[in-house]
């Protein structure tokens, strides 16, 4: 089929690569003019494992290129299928922001001959109802398709989804559906529009729940005798429950989430429709990155604003670039508005970039560097350089009263167990572990962390 994917945000490039690794002809439209030279150039706008390389290897089958215009590439060459993937960001209440979805539309509606439209972006319920409403003549060739990746494994979830949902007001689409997820085997959900809509949204707000449940529950574990590792492993265990989105830890973290929980809360009040679970898991969600200074202020007291803090990590996953909602957005600032000095590391963010998101940091270079001389270490990001870092030499090069704060409980606590240093964490970890033989089946320390992925 030949594809216009409208929009080479995360979703649009990852949808524009994948489908041309099918052997689709799809042509990427991006209005941005320096993102457009860069994926000309077969430089990928954002970071995503492999997806460079895919990227690279599409344009040089010629299976992908990219175009300013929708209209104009349609003109060309007619398209089977407009996908749009365009943003839709908070308004200002938490609202989405649905023009760039009817901008394009607007210009869908005028290409001839009619290809099918598939919209991917997140809308909050009602919208396709409101844009069929406005364009009646899409209503034979229309469906909302909503997408379900998670940011470190997005080319495998496009490519080997969970479930494929299809939300239409008539069957026409379905058999070019049906091609464009040709060789997939996942369940099928087709319904109308609005229930894909609040598939997509009731998804995200679960998961969201989720990893506050788990935050939540890091806040009860405080005590010496409880390890938020174990209890977390022992709950994920439930195959109804599973381990994904169960690790504790700063927020979100990622941009969709957020969005998306803001947007469905701002949604049902609109309605004057309850929702007290989700602003629950909101409310929690927006307490989490507080919990850093706040450990802080135990060990370090009044000293806290002379003391030089040493950030390890601004992105919320290494494998993302993402930093809309990383929670170091959160953290950095109120450390710099309480702490003496705040150094910043990450091996993966220019320093340029830091000082532009932290005015008043300090970007440092290398992980020892940061540290050394710092009162505190705060752990926002679990880059391999970190979590195998030599602490024994790390700890020395520490200040008193050398405290260690791991915002992502991403350090095995065995590692730490003797060294010199305070180690608080969310939730309780305690660094030595149980004494005495073990029962049967009794596992050691837990040796993978559950997802907090999207």
């Amino acid at each position: 089929m030949r594809i216009a994917v409208v929009g080479q945000g995360y979703v649009g490039v990852t949808g524009a690569v994948a489908l041309a690794q099918q052997g689709h002809r799809v042509i990427g439209i991006e209005q941005d003019a320096a993102r457009l030279r860069s994926l000309t150039a077969g430089r990928a706008p954002v970071f995503e494992p492999g997806l460079q390389e895919e990227l690279s290897r599409a344009l040089g089958t010629g299976n992908l290129r990219f175009a300013p215009d929708v209209v104009a590439a349609h003109a060309e060459a007619p398209f089977d299928l407009v996908m749009i993937t365009v943003g839709t960001p908070a308004g200002p209440a938490g609202e989405a922001d649905l023009r760039q979805v009817a901008a394009v539309l607007r210009d869908v509606v005028t290409l001839r001959p009619d290809p099918c439209v598939v919209l991917k972006s997140t809308v909050p319920p009602g919208t396709s109802d409101g844009l069929l409403d406005a364009h009646p003549e899409l209503r034979d060739r229309y469906a909302y398709n909503p997408e379900f990746l998670n940011q470190g494994s997005a080319l495998e979830d496009w490519t080997a989804p969970s479930r494929v949902v299809v939300g239409v007001r008539s069957r026409r689409p379905l058999p070019l559906l049906r091609r464009l997820y040709e060789g997939v085997t996942c369940p099928w959900v087709v319904t109308t529009p609005g229930s894909a809509e609040m598939t997509k949204y009731a998804s995200n707000a679960f998961l969201a729940m989720k990893i506050s449940f788990a935050n939540e529950i890091a806040r009860l574990c405080s005590g010496p005798e409880l390890d938020i590792d174990h209890v977390m492993r022992g709950v994920g265990c439930d195959p109804r429950i599973g381990h994904a989105f169960l690790q504790p830890g700063l927020g979100f973290g990622d941009s969709c989430l957020p969005k998306d929980t803001a947007a469905l809360a701002r949604w049902a009040a609109d309605r004057a429709l309850p929702t007290p679970l989700l602003d629950a898991a909101i409310a929690v969600n927006a307490a989490q990155p507080r919990l850093v200074p706040e450990l802080l202020h135990q060990e370090l007291g009044s000293a806290l604003r002379d003391a030089v803090i040493a950030v390890l990590g601004v992105r919320y996953e290494p494998w993302s670039d993402d930093l809309r909602a990383a929670p170091s957005r959160a953290v950095v600032p109120r450390l710099l508005a309480e702490a003496g000095l705040v150094r910043v590391w990450d091996p993966a963010t220019p320093p340029e970039l830091i000082t532009r998101l932290f005015p008043g940091a300090v970007p440092v270079p290398d992980l020892p560097g940061a540290v050394r001389g710092a009162h505190a270490a705060v752990i926002l990001t679990e880059w391999p350089e970190t979590v195998e870092a030599d602490w024994p030499v790390l700890a020395t090069e520490l200040a008193a009263p050398r405290v260690v704060v791991d915002g992502k409980n991403c350090l095995t606590p065995a590692r730490l167990a003797g060294l010199p240093v305070v180690y608080r964490c969310i939730g309780g970890r305690p660094l030595a572990p149980p004494t005495g033989p073990k029962g049967p089946g009794e596992p050691g320390e837990p040796t993978a962390q559950p997802e907090e992925a999207r």
